[in-house]
């Protein structure tokens, strides 16, 4: 094998490590009814809304952004169609670990409500 196969090869083999993924697991989070529904007002339900927020450990130890927030991933699924909260909440986490580090993804799932004002 010539050198310049070998190191075409070695390039290859090195990107594929460094990028792919080695391991995924989804953990159970759990299922809340309103995260704070104030239970006086009146609103109306504009759809269901999807939202995540997650963070990137370098070498599983120094994190690289901040932490994985559950009020973050119901801010962007509420915002997303435009309401003020959301009800009805399923949430669970997602871990990636990679050859680089480690992705911490926590995922929501409800119904988007507006208050009647």
């Amino acid at each position: 094998m010539s050198l310049r196969r070998l190191s075409v090869l070695i390039l290859i083999l090195s990107l594929a490590f460094s990028v792919s993924c080695i391991s995924s697991r989804i953990y159970p989070g759990g299922m809340e009814p309103a995260l704070s529904l104030n239970p006086d007002a009146e609103y109306e339900v504009l759809g269901t809304g999807e939202g995540m927020a997650s963070s990137f450990r370098l070498f599983w130890v120094f994190p690289v952004t901040p932490a994985a927030d559950i009020n973050r991933a119901v801010t962007e699924a509420s915002a997303l169609l435009g309401g003020d909260d959301i009800i009805d909440v399923k949430w669970w986490k997602e871990r990636k670990v990679y050859i680089l580090g480690t992705v911490d993804i926590i995922h929501v799932r409800g119904k988007v409500i507006k208050y009647n004002r």
